[in-house]
């Protein structure tokens, strides 16, 4: 028993949508999947972008530690003298 060709015909376009179907949904998550990757790309970017701004600030922090350090030592030597120079004033 050969279906007639009527059938054939209705069963061909079904598979054909079908097929379509399949092919957008494929292409939909091959455009996702595209996506993701760019994602990926971006963080990859933005963690160097921490990581360099994090040695920046390790930098800055250090040349202010050096100069908060330089300043006391400033003050220590000028607090210093001028405590000499009264114990100087009391022995005389």
């Amino acid at each position: 028993m050969v279906p007639e060709p009527s059938r054939i015909y209705e069963r061909l376009e079904a598979l054909e949508r079908s097929s379509e179907r399949h092919t957008a949904l494929i292409e939909e998550l091959q455009r996702r999947m595209d996506g993701v990757e760019g994602m990926r790309e971006d963080l990859r970017r933005l963690e160097q972008t921490l990581t360099r701004l994090e040695g920046r600030l390790e930098a800055l922090l250090a040349r202010t530690s050096t100069w908060q350090t330089l300043v006391w030592a400033i003050l220590g030597l000028l607090l210093g003298g001028v405590v000499a120079a009264g114990f100087e004033l009391f022995k005389r």
